[in-house]
């Protein structure tokens, strides 16, 4: 069990702030109650492994809280955020998907003994096992793959991924390789179809089998939405049940263990900013 402890709020709710204090400046609130509420959702209801991603909020005061929830892992995309992660909890489990880095960077993650990474090119591969060595089956390497697939505010699939063939194809090398193969995508910011995360199960487990690679895990990655700005609050547990539903009707029996990345689902609502209006 965590020592630590979720802070407990100063004052009950903004508004009793405001009507005592009136400041003239922008206020930023933070509910821990809230971000704690959020955390658990997301760990009792997700079928899998939940990891925040780092980037959305790298406050000490946010992981402190996420830590003291039950949240251990970490998606980090440089060095710099590893640091981060390991200054607040030194056992916290990393993983390192920003898939382009350098060879100084691929160093720093490794001197920090990170589980996971994803790669979405040979290039990026052969640069990971070049500088990695004989880390072999003990380091996980996710192809992050695409689709065309609506649904998100922010489609990432324009930035990152792989076609559907030429992951099979990265899948194969990094078996070939003596890495634990897995896979993961990321449905795109404030996703609120459920239906996504299927399809993109599904051509997963297509990949996996052209591919003839068996995966012991599947990242469904973040873009999970908040309801920051959204007229109704997210259905989150919707979202959960249709990921789960969809990996065991498209892997069966040899379904892969599953994790997720949420960022500004976890710690979007936590946050409140008061401005004073002086003029409409």
């Amino acid at each position: 069990m965590n020592a630590m402890k979720q802070s407990k709020p100063l004052w009950p709710d903004p508004v009793s702030y405001l009507v005592r204090n009136r400041p003239e400046r922008p206020i930023a609130f933070f509910s821990p109650g809230a971000l704690h509420s959020r955390a658990r959702r997301f760990i009792e209801g997700f079928p899998g492994l939940v990891s925040y991603a780092l980037k959305a909020n790298p406050e000490a005061v946010v992981l402190d809280n996420l830590i003291a929830s039950g949240i251990d892992t970490f998606d980090v995309a440089s060095p710099a955020e590893m640091e981060l992660a390991r200054n607040a909890s030194p056992r916290a489990v990393l993983h390192y998907n920003n898939p382009v880095r350098s060879p100084d960077e691929i160093r720093a993650a490794a001197r920090r003994s990170i589980r996971s990474a994803s790669v979405d090119s040979l290039r990026e591969l052969e640069k990971l096992a070049r500088v990695l060595g004989g880390r072999g089956s003990d380091l996980e390497i996710a192809v992050r793959f695409k689709l065309e697939c609506a649904g998100a505010t922010y489609d990432f699939s324009e930035k990152f991924g792989a076609t559907p063939a030429r992951a099979a194809t990265l899948l194969k090398r990094v078996a070939q390789l003596g890495f634990a193969p897995a896979l993961c995508f990321h449905p795109g910011t404030q996703c609120r179809k459920p239906e996504v995360w299927a399809t993109y199960i599904a051509g997963a487990a297509a990949i996996a089998a052209t591919a003839g690679v068996g995966i012991a895990r599947l990242n469904v990655g973040g873009g999970f939405p908040s309801h920051r700005l959204n007229d109704d609050p997210p259905q989150l547990e919707r979202t959960f049940e249709a990921i789960d539903t969809a990996c065991r009707r498209a892997f069966g029996g040899s379904a892969p263990a599953l994790v997720c990345e949420p960022g500004r689902a976890l710690v979007g609502d936590a946050f409140a900013l008061a401005v004073r209006i002086k003029a409409l």
